[in-house]
């Protein structure tokens, strides 16, 4: 049973994000990147994860005696579909956002790590902006969105060209104050 709860623990939390973003992994491989954390507390962890659903077993085998278990996030996790999402119950949902913000912290720490960060000239902002609209508003802004992106989705990477991700979460928000022009600045970080 995954429960949100279960990544509330920064070393957890750090191993989902190496798995987002490597893939398999062995205990070894993961005490390699997490470097600073004790081999017996990554072993603990790990198998917190594996008993809450979180990451499991992709495959395991013998070496000199012993087994060597290859760790991979559940797959309900890694990229779930529409579908899967529909499937899941309020906390698993909130155990699948949980993963996916936490690969938003992960690729920041990233970009903070390869070097001194210049937000503005890397084009780099993060914001959040509410808004009053009806769902055929909301709708017809998705279908705007996927057309201005359809052009560099085409990109292939050629000299001046970086590799960027944008990242968006839509959501209600049943109890919104309204501002007095009724509208939110959006708050950004550039």
């Amino acid at each position: 049973m995954a429960t949100s709860s279960a990544l509330l623990h920064p070393v957890r939390l750090r191993i989902v994000q190496v798995l987002l973003g490597e893939g398999e992994l062995t205990t070894h491989q993961l005490h390699e990147r997490l470097s600073d954390v004790p081999i017996a507390t990554l072993y603990r962890h790990v198998s917190h994860l594996v008993l809450h659903e979180l990451i499991e077993v992709a495959d395991e085998r013998q070496i000199r005696g012993a087994s060597e278990k290859t760790y991979a996030l559940a797959a309900e996790f890694a990229n779930p579909s529409a579908e899967e999402l529909n499937a899941l119950s309020n906390e698993e949902l909130l155990t699948a956002f949980t993963v996916f913000t936490s690969g938003l912290i992960r690729d920041f720490g990233d970009y903070l790590q390869a070097g001194e960060p210049e937000l503005h000239a890397d084009r780099v902002s993060f914001a959040q902006a509410s808004f009053w609209a009806d769902d055929d508003e909301v709708d017809a802004f998705g279908r705007a969105l996927m057309a201005a992106l359809e052009d560099l989705l085409g990109n292939e990477s050629a000299p001046g060209r970086r590799r960027r991700t944008l990242t968006t979460v839509l959501m209600p928000r049943e109890k919104a104050e309204r501002s007095n022009s009724g509208q939110h600045e959006p708050k950004a970080a550039e």
